[in-house]
C-alpha cells in the first residue's frame, strides 16, 4: 500500500495540474507556451500481458484544438525500489502510444539519497535507447514561497512545507490555503502541520492565535486543542494533557472534515456511515479516508471508502 505521504504529494499534483507545469524543466515549459491547457488523464499504463501498469498520474498538455502536445508521467518515490527500472520505460513507451505525443517521467524524490538513484540512466539493452528521468529533488522546490504565489498555487506552497518543513515555508503554505473549500484547506492545514518537527509546530500554532489568517478554521481548530490541553493538564498537572489536547482538537477537525466530504458525496449519511467514520481514530488512517472520499467519482465509491476505512480501523 502507498504510504500516506506519498498518497498526499499525488493528490497535490491531482488538484492542481498547473503544479505539474511549474515543475518541468524551463526549456518544456517554453515549448509548451501559455495557451496548453492542463489535465489529469487515466493512469492505467496496461499492455497486452499479465502485468497491470499503474503510474501515479498522468498529466496531458493539450493545444487550443484539443490536440495531445505533450504528457508528463508522474511518479512519487519515497524509497529505491529497482523494480521501478523495468517498469519506468513501459511507462513512458505505453503513454506515447496511447497519446501520440512526446512523454516525459518526472520523479518526485524528496529524500536526497533516492533522488540520486531516481536520476540513473535507464538502459533497454537497445543501442541509443535509455531513460533518464526527470528528478524533483528538495534543491529543485523553493525553500519558501512567496503569499501572492502561494495564493495562485496553493499546493506550490504545500509542497515546499514538505520538502523544507521550516517555520517560514508552513507560514507562507498556510496564506495559501485561506481561500480553498473548507475539507480541503483543512486536509492542507494537517499535512504541514504534520510535517513540522515538534517545536516549530508549537511555535506556529501560537503565531496563529494572533495573525490575521483570512480563514476562521485554523485559528478555531488550534484553540480547541489548546483549550482541551489546558483543561487536561490542570487536572492531571503534566506536560502530556496540553500534548492530549492538541491531538485531540486535530483528531476532531479530521473526523469533520471527513463527515462533511462523505455528505458531499454520499448525501444524507445513515446512522451506520457516520459511525464508519467514528470508527477510524488512527491519524494516518483518518487522512487516507478523506484522500479516498476526494478521490470518488460517486456516491457507490465513496460509500466503499466508507466500508473499507472502518473495516480496516477495527
Amino acid at each position: 500500500m502507498p504510504s500516506l505521504s506519498h498518497d498526499i504529494v499525488v493528490e497535490l499534483m491531482r488538484n492542481q495540474s498547473a503544479l505539474v507545469r511549474r515543475l518541468l524543466p524551463a526549456r518544456l515549459r517554453r515549448a509548451l507556451g501559455e495557451a496548453a491547457s492542463a489535465e489529469a488523464a487515466s493512469a492505467e499504463l496496461s499492455q497486452i500481458a499479465p502485468t497491470e501498469y499503474r503510474a501515479d498520474l498522468v498529466t496531458v498538455f493539450r493545444d487550443e484544438q484539443g490536440r495531445a502536445m505533450h504528457a508528463v508521467i508522474l511518479e512519487v518515490q519515497r524509497q529505491i525500489d529497482p523494480d521501478k527500472e523495468l517498469s519506468w520505460p513501459i511507462y513512458v513507451t505505453a503513454a506515447r502510444r496511447s497519446l501520440g505525443c512526446p512523454v516525459l517521467l518526472m520523479v518526485i524524490a524528496l529524500e536526497p539519497r533516492v533522488a540520486a538513484w531516481a536520476r540513473g540512466r535507464i538502459g533497454t539493452g537497445h543501442p541509443g535507447f535509455a531513460l533518464r528521468p526527470v528528478v524533483i529533488s528538495p534543491g529543485r522546490v523553493p525553500r519558501r514561497v512567496s503569499a501572492r504565489a502561494a495564493r495562485l498555487l496553493p499546493e506550490l506552497g504545500v509542497l515546499s512545507a514538505l520538502a523544507h518543513p521550516t517555520l517560514a515555508a508552513a507560514q507562507a503554505a498556510l496564506h495559501g490555503i485561506c481561500d480553498l473549500p473548507e475539507e480541503r484547506s483543512r486536509l492542507y492545514y494537517d499535512v504541514i502541520m504534520d510535517a513540522l518537527p515538534e517545536p516549530l509546530r508549537r511555535a506556529l500554532e501560537a503565531d496563529m492565535q494572533h495573525a490575521e489568517y483570512r480563514t476562521e478554521f485554523a485559528r478555531k481548530y488550534v484553540a480547541e486543542g489548546r483549550q482541551e490541553g489546558r483543561q487536561e493538564g490542570r487536572q492531571e498537572g503534566r506536560q502530556e494533557g496540553r500534548q492530549e489536547g492538541r491531538q485531540e482538537g486535530r483528531q476532531e477537525g479530521r473526523q469533520s472534515a471527513a463527515l462533511e466530504l462523505a455528505r458531499a458525496k454520499v448525501g444524507e449519511l445513515t446512522a451506520q456511515e457516520e459511525g464508519a467514520v467514528k470508527l477510524v481514530t488512527d491519524p494516518d488512517r483518518l487522512t487516507a479516508l478523506i484522500l479516498a472520499l476526494g478521490l470518488a467519482r460517486d456516491g457507490q465509491e465513496a460509500r466503499a471508502a466508507l466500508s473499507l476505512h472502518a473495516a480496516l480501523s477495527r
